[in-house]
């Protein structure tokens, strides 16, 4: 089993990334990752703020031998093993709630038994999950904490054990890298960060040649969402939308384009992922049980 360890990091996805790794369509790896703070933050502590170095590390990036522009990446989440420990840093002027945020403060949060251990009250199931995921983009350096086509942080809580995630390959080798693991996290991640913790992630890597969408698609048993991201809410909602009609039309030949539009009205849901990145993110899902597809081809 080929494993990349956590000091093997970067803070921006570029096209010229040199890999740590290469492997073969096919092969399976482990990516050992950081919490997004960099494992900085040790303690609990209140109305104390820190300067911290060095943040959303991705673990990678990894090469995939034959990998061209035109292809695309299949990853598959194996498994996400988690630390013992997880952090929430809540500070003045940060998230969607920040006017609520007096001070700010750490939490030091057990994981243990399958459950986030917050309070006395309360132990919530864990949800593990990705929040950055991404390849090299055909141009310019962007930064670990934006989304993108390219994926990045996207902070999609349905990107977890068991999911298919689909990036589109923009330079030779692909370079992917992974970080940013959450324990828990709801949907818009209100408080600007989940239960941010370390972990590993098993993941096999293939090749869908020749074939590509314009920006990523997630798949799990039950469920295909496309994810894009955009400077704000409406365009983020209006682009995964639009590309979710583009991706059935593509997969569903005969079928009319109102008959398309009428059950994505009926059976698909728009939701959004996160709201606190620089750019936002938001996903159209539908289910496999009334649109018979999958990313690589049309099962009906």
């Amino acid at each position: 089993m080929k494993v990349v360890a956590k000091t093997h990091h970067i803070y921006s996805f570029a096209p010229d990334l040199k890999p740590v790794l290469t492997v073969a369509s096919g092969d399976e790896v482990v990516f050992e990752t950081y919490d997004c703070y960099r494992e900085q933050l040790n303690a609990p502590s209140r109305n104390q703020l820190f300067a911290l170095q060095g943040l959303n590390p991705a673990t990678g990036p990894v090469a995939v031998h034959g990998a061209v522009p035109g292809d695309t990446l299949k990853i598959t989440v194996i498994s996400i093993d988690l630390d013992e420990e997880g952090t929430m840093y809540l500070r003045p002027g940060a998230g969607i709630l920040h006017k609520y945020v007096a001070e700010p403060e750490v939490k030091k949060l057990r994981v243990e038994g399958g459950k986030v251990h917050f309070n006395e009250k309360h132990a919530l199931a864990i949800k593990p999950m990705i929040g950055v995921i991404g390849v090299s983009p055909k141009s310019g350096d962007i930064t670990t904490y934006s989304p993108g086509t390219h994926g990045g942080n996207m902070d999609t809580k349905e990107i977890a054990e068991g999911a298919v995630v689909y990036l589109p390959v923009s330079v030779d080798g692909a370079n992917l890298a992974i970080g940013d693991l959450h324990a828990l996290m709801g949907d818009g991640e209100a408080t600007v960060c989940g239960v941010e913790i370390g972990g590993r992630v098993r993941v096999k890597v293939e090749l869908v040649k020749g074939q590509c969408f314009v920006t990523p698609v997630v798949e799990d048993r039950e469920q295909v969402y496309v994810v894009a991201s955009a400077a704000t809410m409406d365009e983020a909602c209006q682009f995964a939308t639009e590309y979710m009609f583009e991706f059935l039309r593509e997969r569903l030949e005969g079928t009319e384009a109102n008959e398309i539009v009428c059950l994505m009205g009926i059976s698909g849901d728009l939701r959004v992922s996160q709201m606190v990145n620089p750019l936002k993110t938001a996903k159209f899902a539908i289910p496999k049980a009334v649109f018979d597809v999958t990313f690589e081809k049309s099962r009906g």
